[in-house]
């Protein structure tokens, strides 16, 4: 098919992404639910089959981690889905999703509706099942079109992304070695903007061991595990530095029993936000000190565990040319595409980690995602899924550039 007849046919899709949409949105796929996730899956395995030349399931990895009780916690995900076509192309394509939503079973947002003739309200009808179908789409109109056989893709759907993508991240950078260009489906903003640098972030529990004591006859001989840890929150906050682009939010503090006893156990979780790898680096050294300094002090015990899953991402050269591209794309369609930096993370930023060049935000249009008002523009999967064409078709014709780009950035 030419272009014109490849957008005609994604245009005839409308109704049938709507109601696909519309059923995957009532399936619960919280990053918790393993048997959502499966269904999401088994879902995706089926409406995508015809297309790739092959379809696998990968493991998740666990993960361990310290939860708000000061207690080792082993988390399972679900696992990861992966489609793949023409391997053998010298261009080749990551593109990635994730299947998992923030909603869990017991929260009361679980069922879709439209609110207007192009407004759809749902769990997950932007982030991001909704782009995954403008991804499939676009692949399929690709698969038809006069440019099928200049390159090679991957899909990579995970079942992690909402809680840091740590069951999954190795997969990814592992795939993102062998592609030359990565292309995200996370939700653009309701009017189209897309998000060009990405902050980094990291999530930190610390651990405080004290000395239990009875608040009235001895406590002087009591080591409040509290106080250690309100002492090195004040610290840590004071790591913040907007001008910079550093923050360090306070999240959570547990600990202690009755009142009448020097709590000997607290936890804190904290998150931190930075612009580059040498703030992030920075950063680490500067937490580790203020814990042990802190800990001499308070003569609290005191346990850092964490780190950033979200490395920052700032724009190469090459990706910058594919930002262009995407641009380019648009106005072809007339769509105006924008870019501006946002501190939200996603899976794009490990993969500009590993040196490829993505944008990872090609899904539909929509806002208030993680909450409740979660909302979609529902004519936005067909534009956007004639944009990600359009794209492909780009790299299909010039992505030796950018390849070439790509190499020169990672050696610098």
């Amino acid at each position: 098919m030419s272009f014109k007849e490849s957008c005609k046919w994604i245009d005839s899709r409308q109704e049938d992404l709507l109601n696909n949409l519309m059923r995957l949105s009532e399936i619960n796929s919280g990053t918790s639910n393993l048997e959502g996730i499966k269904t999401v899956a088994d879902y995706f395995r089926s409406y995508f089959s015809g297309t790739a030349d092959s379809i696998s399931e990968i493991q998740s990895q666990s993960r361990e981690h310290t939860d708000i009780s000061g207690n080792k916690i082993k988390e399972e995900f679900g696992n990861l889905l992966s489609f793949k076509k023409r391997t053998e192309a010298p261009i080749q394509v990551l593109l990635a999703g994730h299947m998992d939503t923030v909603f869990p079973l017991s929260h009361s947002f679980q069922t879709p509706k439209k609110l207007d003739e192009n407004t759809l309200l749902g769990p997950g009808v932007a982030d991001m099942k909704g782009g995954i179908l403008v991804m499939l789409t676009a692949l399929q109109a690709y698969e038809a079109s006069n440019h099928s056989n200049q390159l090679g893709w991957r899909v990579i759907l995970n079942a992690d992304e909402e809680t840091g993508s740590h069951g999954s991240a190795e997969t990814l950078e592992a795939a993102a070695t062998t592609a030359d260009v990565g292309l995200i489906y996370e939700p653009a903003l309701a009017d189209g903007t897309l998000s060009r640098a990405r902050k980094g972030s990291g999530n930190f529990t610390v651990v405080a061991t004290g000395q239990a004591a009875h608040a009235g006859r001895e406590y002087d001989q009591g080591r409040n595990a509290i106080m250690g840890l309100y002492s090195a929150a004040q610290k840590l906050e004071q790591l913040t530095e907007l001008e910079n682009g550093i923050t360090v939010n306070i999240a959570r503090i547990s600990g202690g029993t009755a009142f009448n006893v020097v709590p000997a156990a607290a936890v804190l979780q904290f998150n931190v936000r930075c612009q580059s790898v040498d703030q992030q680096h920075e950063l680490d050294a500067k937490m580790k000190a203020v814990i042990h300094e802190t800990a001499q002090q308070s003569e609290v015990a005191l346990e850092i565990s964490g780190g950033f899953s979200r490395p920052p991402k700032s724009i190469s050269p090459a990706n910058q040319l594919l930002m262009d591209w995407v641009v380019e794309s648009g106005k072809q369609l007339d769509i105006d595409v924008q870019f501006k930096d946002t501190g939200g993370c996603c899976d794009g930023n490990n993969l500009a980690a590993v040196g490829l060049p993505n944008v990872d935000t090609l899904g539909v249009l929509g806002g208030q995602i993680h909450t409740a008002d979660e909302f979609m523009l529902i004519n936005s999967l067909t534009e956007r899924a004639k944009l990600s064409l359009n794209i492909l078709q780009k790299i299909s014709e010039e992505g030796d550039r950018l390849q070439a780009l790509s190499k020169r950035d990672n050696k610098n």
